[in-house]
Order: C-alpha cells, then structure tokens, then sequence
C-alpha cells in the first residue's frame, strides 16, 4: 500500500484530521502529484474547509491532464 493509500485510509479509521496530516507529510514527495491535491481537498471538504478544498482541487485540476479527472475535478469545482 502506497503511503497516500494509508492516509486514504485513516480517513476511515481515525477521521479526516489525522488523515490530513498524514497527507501534508507527503506533500514534499508528492506536491506535483495531482491526486494528493485531490485528496488533500476531499479531506478538507470533510473538515468544513471549503476555501483551502477548493484551492487544492485547483491545484490538483492544473496538474493533471487525464480528461475524465478534470472533468470531475471541475464538477466539484462547480459545486
């Protein structure tokens, strides 16, 4: 299991918070990776973050090139 993996994961054992900062430790190693940006904005979604969601889903949307994963990223953008 990847170590975002694990942070997607305790997401659903000790809540969105600790998942979070699990997520922030890898932002060094993964920062142009577009699916911790993604990540990073769910689990700030969940913690009623919405400006600092946003900016991540922005920042994730600029980094990726698949269609269909900025598609959704939009949508949620829209939201």
């Amino acid at each position: 299991m990847t170590r975002l993996q694990r942070a997607i994961a305790v997401r659903y054992v000790d809540g969105p918070g600790k998942a979070l900062a699990e997520t922030d430790r890898l932002a060094a190693e993964l920062g142009g990776y577009h699916l911790l940006h993604a990540t990073r904005a769910e689990l700030l979604r969940d913690l009623g973050n919405d400006e600092e969601a946003r900016a991540a889903d922005e920042r994730a949307l600029a980094l990726t090139t698949n269609p269909a994963e900025q598609s959704l990223l939009r949508k949620r953008l829209t939201w």
